[in-house]
């Protein structure tokens, strides 16, 4: 029997989790034949092809079946309350979602914040939750890239960013306060794809994890 259409794959257009995203899929025998400027690309393997999403999309993709598969972080399908299989965690991307505030403030964890304190996030929704566990009130901001500079700007007294090494909010004189979550990207999946495409799928995890990109 044929299959009635190739197997879409999102990843990640630009930004950290590009490059890596392009090598696992290389190692796992798909090297991707991308065009500048070109958002969906053919692939060496006839049975696939890629699409180039932003990362915080990847996992709308894959739950609305826009796309089959896609490469990104287990923070963002998350924030994005994706319903989306996770099949298998890639072991890139190694990060940490944390609350971070100005060095010179008086705070060492986030029970010392006092009431009702602005929060600049790119995660509203784990930010909430997180602070709503912590039982702190507090007035969230949604914005996009860059939350280093609220305090700074005087926009927010508390952000909640993602942090690889430290070494941003260092530089922009921030402390970390409190870690909501850690993370590493992830291979989602459609939950309908994966009844269509599960041998496929299956193989692609397969040559995914001897690719040796994965963590076990």
């Amino acid at each position: 029997m044929k299959m009635k259409r190739k197997i879409r794959i999102a990843i990640s257009s630009k930004g950290r989790l590009n490059q890596p995203s392009i090598q696992a899929l290389q190692n796992a025998g798909i090297n991707i034949l991308r065009e500048e400027r070109t958002y969906i690309s053919e692939t060496s393997d006839p049975r696939f092809e890629a699409i180039f999403a932003r990362a915080f999309d990847v996992p709308i993709y894959v739950q609305y079946g826009a796309a089959d598969l896609g490469i990104t972080g287990h923070d963002i399908i998350l924030e994005r309350q994706a319903e989306v299989h996770e099949l298998l965690d890639l072991g890139f991307g190694k990060c940490q979602l944390v609350v971070a505030v100005p060095e010179n403030l008086k705070i060492r964890s986030v029970k010392d914040l006092p009431a009702v304190m602005r929060v600049a996030t790119e995660y509203p929704n784990l930010s909430q939750k997180y602070f709503e566990n912590a039982g702190k009130q507090v007035e969230i901001l949604v914005v996009r890239g860059t939350a280093e500079l609220a305090p700074t700007l005087g926009l927010a007294q508390i952000i909640v960013d993602v942090t690889e090494t430290g070494e941003t909010l260092r530089r922009n004189k921030l402390k970390v306060i409190g870690t909501v979550l850690d993370s590493t990207c992830r291979l989602a999946c459609n939950k309908i794809a994966y009844r269509v495409f599960e041998n496929e799928i299956n193989e692609l995890i397969d040559k995914l994890r001897r690719g040796g990109t994965v963590t076990k």
